[in-house]
């Protein structure tokens, strides 16, 4: 990570619009029977997936690189002082390999418990993503179950 700090910051709607712009559906990322689809940006479409980030109350957080926008953690199936679940999504495979998600992990972990007051987070990963279980693993993550498309993950946070 010698190319700048790691940090997030909520996302606004103008800064989704720069990351979705340059963002690539990453082809390691499909289930088995499914086929890639080139990402478009739209304005449109770009407008309806922050829309529906609101109507669903998540917390969407920019992952920066030094001042660049390198993908998005989204907090999700918040409920107050109880839980949540984290997604995390990098700009294109280029950001791979390099300790960018694992950094935003970790502190998105310390966002939940320590700024949000939730103790329980959870995780799901696409079952074909060993890179993601890898690094939930990694951060102290537990390994719940798998269905057909997905596997389960939970942390606490340590009790005093």
């Amino acid at each position: 990570m010698e190319q700048g700090k790691i940090t997030l910051r909520p996302m606004t709607a103008e800064m989704y619009h720069c990351y979705l712009k340059e963002y690539e559906n990453d082809p390691d990322l499909y289930l088995e029977g499914q086929a890639y689809a080139h990402y478009t940006y739209s304005k449109e479409a770009a407008d309806r997936y922050i829309q529906r980030k609101i109507d669903k109350k998540q917390i969407p957080l920019a992952i920066l690189r030094g001042d660049e926008i390198v993908g998005e953690i989204i907090l999700k199936n918040i409920e107050a002082h109880t839980c949540a679940t984290m997604g995390i999504a990098l700009k294109n495979a280029n950001y791979k390999d390099q300790g960018i998600g694992t950094e935003a992990e970790r502190q998105a972990i310390r966002y939940v418990f320590d700024e949000l007051d939730i103790p329980t987070l959870y995780a799901d990963t696409i079952k074909t993503n060993t890179r993601s279980q890898h690094v939930l693993e990694k951060l102290g993550f537990v390994f719940l179950r798998e269905d057909k498309d997905f596997r389960y993950y939970r942390i606490d946070r340590a009790s005093d």
